[in-house]
Protein backbone atom coordinates (compact mmCIF):
# COMPACT_ATOMS: atom_id res chain seq x y z
CA UNK A 1 0.00 0.00 0.00
CA UNK A 2 1.34 3.45 -0.95
CA UNK A 3 2.65 5.28 2.12
CA UNK A 4 1.97 9.02 2.26
CA UNK A 5 3.45 11.38 4.88
CA UNK A 6 1.33 14.50 5.44
CA UNK A 7 3.05 17.29 7.39
CA UNK A 8 0.73 19.89 8.90
CA UNK A 9 0.78 22.29 11.82
CA UNK A 10 -2.04 20.81 13.86
CA UNK A 11 -4.43 17.91 13.69
CA UNK A 12 -7.06 16.17 15.79
CA UNK A 13 -7.98 16.40 18.58
CA UNK A 14 -7.14 20.02 17.84
CA UNK A 15 -9.72 22.09 16.01
CA UNK A 16 -8.82 25.79 16.32
CA UNK A 17 -7.10 25.89 12.92
CA UNK A 18 -10.49 25.24 11.30
CA UNK A 19 -10.36 24.40 7.59
CA UNK A 20 -6.85 22.87 7.39
CA UNK A 21 -7.65 20.32 10.11
CA UNK A 22 -11.00 19.54 8.49
CA UNK A 23 -9.32 19.17 5.07
CA UNK A 24 -6.89 16.52 6.28
CA UNK A 25 -9.49 14.66 8.34
CA UNK A 26 -11.89 14.51 5.37
CA UNK A 27 -9.06 13.22 3.20
CA UNK A 28 -8.32 10.40 5.64
CA UNK A 29 -11.99 9.48 5.91
CA UNK A 30 -12.38 9.10 2.15
CA UNK A 31 -8.95 7.72 1.14
CA UNK A 32 -7.66 6.07 4.30
CA UNK A 33 -8.63 2.63 3.02
CA UNK A 34 -6.69 3.13 -0.23
CA UNK A 35 -3.46 4.59 1.17
CA UNK A 36 -1.29 4.22 4.26
CA UNK A 37 -1.71 7.79 5.51
CA UNK A 38 0.76 9.11 8.07
CA UNK A 39 0.40 12.58 9.62
CA UNK A 40 3.07 14.61 11.42
CA UNK A 41 1.86 17.53 13.52
CA UNK A 42 2.43 19.46 16.74
CA UNK A 43 1.38 17.87 20.01
CA UNK A 44 -0.97 20.71 21.03
CA UNK A 45 -3.64 22.97 19.57
CA UNK A 46 -3.23 26.60 18.53
CA UNK A 47 -2.24 28.79 21.52
CA UNK A 48 -2.26 25.85 23.96
CA UNK A 49 0.72 25.49 26.30
CA UNK A 50 0.08 21.86 27.21
CA UNK A 51 -0.05 18.87 24.90
CA UNK A 52 -3.13 16.85 24.11
CA UNK A 53 -4.04 14.29 26.77
CA UNK A 54 -3.74 10.57 26.06
CA UNK A 55 -1.29 10.75 23.16
CA UNK A 56 2.12 9.19 22.66
CA UNK A 57 4.69 11.79 21.64
CA UNK A 58 7.28 11.14 18.92
CA UNK A 59 5.68 7.89 17.88
CA UNK A 60 2.67 6.97 15.78
CA UNK A 61 -0.84 7.00 17.25
CA UNK A 62 -3.86 5.55 15.42
CA UNK A 63 -6.42 8.31 14.81
CA UNK A 64 -9.33 7.27 12.63
CA UNK A 65 -7.94 5.92 9.35
CA UNK A 66 -4.50 7.50 9.77
CA UNK A 67 -1.43 7.15 11.96
CA UNK A 68 -0.46 10.43 13.62
CA UNK A 69 3.01 11.38 14.89
CA UNK A 70 2.71 14.15 17.48
CA UNK A 71 5.84 16.22 18.12
CA UNK A 72 6.64 19.16 20.43
CA UNK A 73 8.61 20.84 17.62
CA UNK A 74 9.47 20.25 13.98
CA UNK A 75 13.13 19.42 13.41
CA UNK A 76 15.19 18.46 10.38
CA UNK A 77 16.07 15.14 11.96
CA UNK A 78 12.44 14.18 12.64
CA UNK A 79 11.12 15.22 9.23
CA UNK A 80 13.97 13.43 7.45
CA UNK A 81 13.34 10.30 9.53
CA UNK A 82 9.60 10.14 8.85
CA UNK A 83 10.10 10.92 5.15
CA UNK A 84 12.67 8.19 4.67
CA UNK A 85 10.19 5.38 3.90
CA UNK A 86 7.39 7.48 2.40
CA UNK A 87 6.29 7.11 -1.23
CA UNK A 88 5.07 10.73 -1.23
CA UNK A 89 5.46 13.68 1.15
CA UNK A 90 2.63 16.24 1.28
CA UNK A 91 3.21 19.56 3.07
CA UNK A 92 0.33 21.84 4.07
CA UNK A 93 1.20 25.40 3.05
CA UNK A 94 4.48 27.07 1.99
CA UNK A 95 5.19 29.55 4.81
CA UNK A 96 5.47 27.39 7.94
CA UNK A 97 8.66 26.24 9.64
CA UNK A 98 7.98 22.61 8.68
CA UNK A 99 7.52 23.62 5.04
CA UNK A 100 10.86 25.44 5.01
CA UNK A 101 12.55 22.40 6.57
CA UNK A 102 10.97 19.99 4.07
CA UNK A 103 11.93 22.19 1.12
CA UNK A 104 15.50 22.47 2.40
CA UNK A 105 15.74 18.70 2.85
CA UNK A 106 14.35 18.07 -0.62
CA UNK A 107 16.87 20.44 -2.22
CA UNK A 108 19.66 18.68 -0.33
CA UNK A 109 18.36 15.31 -1.63
CA UNK A 110 17.61 14.16 1.92
CA UNK A 111 13.98 13.51 0.96
CA UNK A 112 13.89 10.97 -1.85
CA UNK A 113 10.09 10.80 -2.28
CA UNK A 114 8.22 13.30 -4.46
CA UNK A 115 7.43 16.45 -2.48
CA UNK A 116 4.04 18.12 -2.83
CA UNK A 117 3.15 21.45 -1.22
CA UNK A 118 -0.46 22.54 -0.81
CA UNK A 119 -0.83 26.13 -1.93
CA UNK A 120 -3.75 26.74 0.48
CA UNK A 121 -4.63 30.03 -1.21
CA UNK A 122 -1.24 31.52 -0.39
CA UNK A 123 -0.75 33.28 -3.71
CA UNK A 124 -4.05 35.08 -4.22
CA UNK A 125 -4.25 38.87 -4.26
CA UNK A 126 -6.40 38.69 -1.13
CA UNK A 127 -3.74 36.65 0.70
CA UNK A 128 -1.12 39.30 -0.03
CA UNK A 129 -3.23 41.98 1.62
CA UNK A 130 -2.08 40.55 4.94
CA UNK A 131 1.70 40.65 5.62
CA UNK A 132 2.20 41.00 1.88
CA UNK A 133 5.72 42.44 1.99
CA UNK A 134 6.98 39.69 4.30
CA UNK A 135 5.43 37.02 2.08
CA UNK A 136 6.91 38.48 -1.11
CA UNK A 137 10.39 38.70 0.42
CA UNK A 138 10.12 35.06 1.50
CA UNK A 139 8.96 33.95 -1.96
CA UNK A 140 11.78 35.90 -3.64
CA UNK A 141 14.35 34.25 -1.39
CA UNK A 142 12.94 30.76 -1.99
CA UNK A 143 12.92 31.28 -5.76
CA UNK A 144 16.48 32.66 -5.85
CA UNK A 145 17.81 29.74 -3.80
CA UNK A 146 15.97 27.18 -5.89
CA UNK A 147 13.93 25.87 -2.96
CA UNK A 148 10.80 25.58 -5.11
CA UNK A 149 12.56 23.80 -7.99
CA UNK A 150 11.76 20.24 -6.95
CA UNK A 151 8.18 20.83 -5.80
CA UNK A 152 4.81 19.96 -7.25
CA UNK A 153 2.05 22.23 -6.00
CA UNK A 154 -1.35 20.98 -4.88
CA UNK A 155 -4.07 23.50 -5.75
CA UNK A 156 -7.82 23.26 -5.38
CA UNK A 157 -8.91 24.93 -8.63
CA UNK A 158 -7.74 26.30 -12.00
CA UNK A 159 -8.12 29.76 -10.55
CA UNK A 160 -5.73 28.94 -7.72
CA UNK A 161 -3.29 27.44 -10.22
CA UNK A 162 -3.35 30.65 -12.28
CA UNK A 163 -2.77 32.75 -9.14
CA UNK A 164 0.20 30.60 -8.15
CA UNK A 165 1.81 30.71 -11.59
CA UNK A 166 1.39 34.48 -11.73
CA UNK A 167 3.62 34.70 -8.63
CA UNK A 168 5.99 31.72 -8.99
CA UNK A 169 6.21 31.45 -12.76
CA UNK A 170 4.37 29.69 -15.55
CA UNK A 171 6.59 26.61 -15.38
CA UNK A 172 5.50 25.74 -11.82
CA UNK A 173 4.14 22.18 -11.67
CA UNK A 174 0.59 21.96 -10.32
CA UNK A 175 -2.02 19.26 -9.75
CA UNK A 176 -5.61 20.26 -9.07
CA UNK A 177 -6.99 18.39 -6.07
CA UNK A 178 -10.18 19.89 -4.65
CA UNK A 179 -10.65 19.53 -0.91
CA UNK A 180 -12.78 16.55 -0.01
CA UNK A 181 -16.06 17.11 1.84
CA UNK A 182 -17.28 16.13 5.25
CA UNK A 183 -19.39 12.99 4.95
CA UNK A 184 -23.17 13.35 5.09
CA UNK A 185 -25.81 16.06 5.22
CA UNK A 186 -27.73 17.29 8.26
CA UNK A 187 -31.28 18.02 9.25
CA UNK A 188 -32.13 21.71 9.34
CA UNK A 189 -33.70 22.37 12.75
CA UNK A 190 -34.64 26.05 12.58
CA UNK A 191 -38.04 27.22 11.32
CA UNK A 192 -38.01 30.74 9.97
CA UNK A 193 -40.51 33.26 11.33
CA UNK A 194 -42.09 35.96 9.16
CA UNK A 195 -40.23 39.27 9.22
CA UNK A 196 -37.17 37.81 10.94
CA UNK A 197 -33.72 36.75 9.85
CA UNK A 198 -31.42 34.60 11.95
CA UNK A 199 -27.85 34.97 10.67
CA UNK A 200 -24.51 33.50 11.66
CA UNK A 201 -20.84 34.01 10.89
CA UNK A 202 -18.65 30.96 11.56
CA UNK A 203 -14.94 31.28 10.94
CA UNK A 204 -11.66 32.25 12.51
CA UNK A 205 -11.70 35.84 13.76
CA UNK A 206 -9.01 37.26 11.51
CA UNK A 207 -8.86 40.10 9.02
CA UNK A 208 -8.90 37.72 6.06
CA UNK A 209 -12.40 36.56 7.01
CA UNK A 210 -13.66 40.17 6.85
CA UNK A 211 -16.06 40.24 9.80
CA UNK A 212 -15.61 44.03 9.92
CA UNK A 213 -17.59 44.41 6.66
CA UNK A 214 -20.74 42.98 8.22
CA UNK A 215 -21.95 46.05 10.20
CA UNK A 216 -21.94 48.06 6.95
CA UNK A 217 -23.92 45.30 5.24
CA UNK A 218 -26.50 44.99 8.01
CA UNK A 219 -26.94 48.78 8.10
CA UNK A 220 -28.31 48.61 4.54
CA UNK A 221 -30.90 45.91 5.19
CA UNK A 222 -34.64 46.54 5.29
CA UNK A 223 -35.39 48.28 8.60
CA UNK A 224 -38.63 46.32 8.96
CA UNK A 225 -36.67 43.10 9.48
CA UNK A 226 -35.78 41.78 12.91
CA UNK A 227 -32.25 40.45 12.52
CA UNK A 228 -30.38 38.24 14.97
CA UNK A 229 -26.69 37.93 14.15
CA UNK A 230 -24.36 35.51 15.98
CA UNK A 231 -20.59 35.19 15.56
CA UNK A 232 -18.71 31.94 16.18
CA UNK A 233 -15.00 31.36 15.84
CA UNK A 234 -11.56 31.19 17.36
CA UNK A 235 -10.22 34.68 18.05
CA UNK A 236 -6.83 34.96 16.37
CA UNK A 237 -6.75 38.76 16.58
CA UNK A 238 -8.20 40.30 19.75
CA UNK A 239 -7.68 43.84 18.50
CA UNK A 240 -9.65 43.02 15.36
CA UNK A 241 -12.47 41.39 17.33
CA UNK A 242 -12.70 44.49 19.55
CA UNK A 243 -12.85 46.69 16.45
CA UNK A 244 -15.67 44.59 14.95
CA UNK A 245 -17.52 44.49 18.28
CA UNK A 246 -17.52 48.28 18.54
CA UNK A 247 -18.93 48.62 15.03
CA UNK A 248 -21.65 46.05 15.69
CA UNK A 249 -22.55 47.63 19.03
CA UNK A 250 -22.89 51.03 17.37
CA UNK A 251 -25.10 49.54 14.67
CA UNK A 252 -27.41 47.90 17.21
CA UNK A 253 -27.74 51.18 19.12
CA UNK A 254 -28.80 53.06 16.00
CA UNK A 255 -30.88 50.35 14.28
CA UNK A 256 -33.67 48.90 16.41
CA UNK A 257 -34.44 45.34 15.42
CA UNK A 258 -30.81 44.23 15.02
CA UNK A 259 -29.00 42.35 17.77
CA UNK A 260 -25.74 40.45 17.87
CA UNK A 261 -23.58 38.25 20.11
CA UNK A 262 -20.12 36.70 20.00
CA UNK A 263 -20.69 33.03 20.88
CA UNK A 264 -17.00 32.10 21.14
CA UNK A 265 -15.22 29.04 19.81
CA UNK A 266 -17.05 26.08 18.31
CA UNK A 267 -15.67 22.57 17.99
CA UNK A 268 -15.44 21.60 14.32
CA UNK A 269 -17.62 18.54 14.93
CA UNK A 270 -20.46 20.78 16.12
CA UNK A 271 -20.39 23.21 13.19
CA UNK A 272 -23.13 21.42 11.15
CA UNK A 273 -25.38 21.38 14.21
CA UNK A 274 -24.84 25.13 14.68
CA UNK A 275 -25.53 25.92 11.02
CA UNK A 276 -28.77 23.93 11.18
CA UNK A 277 -30.14 26.47 13.63
CA UNK A 278 -29.87 29.52 11.32
CA UNK A 279 -31.58 30.87 8.21
CA UNK A 280 -28.41 32.08 6.51
CA UNK A 281 -24.63 32.20 6.73
CA UNK A 282 -23.12 35.63 6.06
CA UNK A 283 -19.48 35.34 4.95
CA UNK A 284 -17.90 38.30 3.08
CA UNK A 285 -14.45 36.67 3.18
CA UNK A 286 -11.49 38.24 1.40
CA UNK A 287 -10.71 34.86 -0.12
CA UNK A 288 -10.93 31.07 0.27
CA UNK A 289 -9.09 28.47 -1.78
CA UNK A 290 -11.93 26.06 -0.94
CA UNK A 291 -14.11 27.10 1.97
CA UNK A 292 -15.13 24.08 4.05
CA UNK A 293 -17.40 26.28 6.08
CA UNK A 294 -19.42 27.13 2.95
CA UNK A 295 -19.82 23.46 2.09
CA UNK A 296 -20.94 22.75 5.64
CA UNK A 297 -23.52 25.53 5.61
CA UNK A 298 -24.98 24.05 2.43
CA UNK A 299 -25.02 20.54 3.91
CA UNK A 300 -26.99 21.88 6.89
CA UNK A 301 -29.51 23.80 4.78
CA UNK A 302 -28.17 27.15 5.98
CA UNK A 303 -28.25 29.48 2.97
CA UNK A 304 -24.79 30.96 2.26
CA UNK A 305 -24.46 34.65 1.39
CA UNK A 306 -20.82 34.92 0.38
CA UNK A 307 -18.31 37.08 -1.47
CA UNK A 308 -17.11 36.34 -5.00
CA UNK A 309 -13.63 35.42 -3.77
CA UNK A 310 -14.21 31.68 -3.27
CA UNK A 311 -14.65 28.74 -5.70
CA UNK A 312 -18.38 28.60 -4.90
CA UNK A 313 -19.37 30.93 -7.73
CA UNK A 314 -22.36 28.98 -9.07
CA UNK A 315 -24.65 29.30 -6.04
CA UNK A 316 -26.81 31.96 -7.71
CA UNK A 317 -27.34 29.81 -10.79
CA UNK A 318 -28.12 26.78 -8.62
CA UNK A 319 -30.59 28.82 -6.57
CA UNK A 320 -29.04 27.63 -3.32
CA UNK A 321 -27.20 30.73 -2.17
CA UNK A 322 -26.00 34.21 -3.05
CA UNK A 323 -22.61 35.27 -4.41
CA UNK A 324 -21.98 39.00 -4.02
CA UNK A 325 -19.17 41.30 -5.20
CA UNK A 326 -16.74 41.61 -2.31
CA UNK A 327 -16.87 45.40 -2.08
CA UNK A 328 -20.61 45.82 -2.77
CA UNK A 329 -22.31 45.97 0.64
CA UNK A 330 -25.65 46.74 -1.00
CA UNK A 331 -25.57 43.43 -2.92
CA UNK A 332 -25.11 41.51 0.34
CA UNK A 333 -27.91 43.52 1.92
CA UNK A 334 -30.27 42.83 -0.99
CA UNK A 335 -29.62 39.09 -0.64
CA UNK A 336 -30.36 39.25 3.09
CA UNK A 337 -33.55 41.21 2.44
CA UNK A 338 -34.71 38.58 -0.03
CA UNK A 339 -34.13 35.79 2.48
CA UNK A 340 -35.66 37.79 5.32
CA UNK A 341 -38.87 38.39 3.40
CA UNK A 342 -39.24 34.75 2.29
CA UNK A 343 -42.08 32.67 3.66
CA UNK A 344 -41.29 29.52 5.62
CA UNK A 345 -42.27 27.40 2.58
CA UNK A 346 -40.02 29.29 0.18
CA UNK A 347 -37.05 29.11 2.49
CA UNK A 348 -37.58 25.38 2.99
CA UNK A 349 -37.38 24.97 -0.77
CA UNK A 350 -34.13 26.95 -0.82
CA UNK A 351 -32.72 24.84 1.99
CA UNK A 352 -33.58 21.65 0.12
CA UNK A 353 -31.75 22.99 -2.92
CA UNK A 354 -28.68 23.63 -0.74
CA UNK A 355 -28.59 20.04 0.49
CA UNK A 356 -29.28 18.54 -2.94
CA UNK A 357 -26.57 20.66 -4.57
CA UNK A 358 -23.83 19.88 -2.06
CA UNK A 359 -24.66 16.17 -2.14
CA UNK A 360 -24.02 16.19 -5.90
CA UNK A 361 -20.83 18.23 -5.54
CA UNK A 362 -19.50 15.92 -2.84
CA UNK A 363 -20.18 12.76 -4.83
CA UNK A 364 -18.36 14.16 -7.84
CA UNK A 365 -15.37 15.49 -5.87
CA UNK A 366 -14.70 12.11 -4.29
CA UNK A 367 -15.10 10.22 -7.56
CA UNK A 368 -12.70 12.49 -9.48
CA UNK A 369 -10.31 13.42 -6.65
CA UNK A 370 -6.93 14.75 -7.77
CA UNK A 371 -5.37 13.38 -4.59
CA UNK A 372 -5.11 10.02 -6.34
CA UNK A 373 -2.86 11.68 -8.94
CA UNK A 374 -0.76 13.18 -6.15
CA UNK A 375 -0.43 10.07 -4.04
CA UNK A 376 -0.13 7.62 -6.92
CA UNK A 377 -0.89 3.94 -6.41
Amino acid sequence: MTKVLIITGRYLPGWRDGGPVRSIYNLTEWLGDEYDLRIMCLDRDHRDTVRYPDINVDEYNTVGKAKVWYTPAFTEEAIEKLSSDADAVYVCGPYSDYARIALKLKKAAKIAAPLFVASMGSFSAEAFRIKGLKKRLFITYMKLTGMFDNVTWSVTSKREEDELKAVLGSKSRCIIASDLPRRGTYEHTHTKEDGTLKLCFISRISRKKNLSAIPDILALTDDTLNIRFDVYGTCEDREYLDECSRKLDTLCQTRPGISWEYKGETDSEKVPEVFAGYDAFLFPTLGENYGHVIAESLASGCIPVISDTTPWLDLNDRECGYVCPLKDASAFASALNEIGLMSADLIKNKQSRCISYISSVNENSVRTSGYRRIFGS
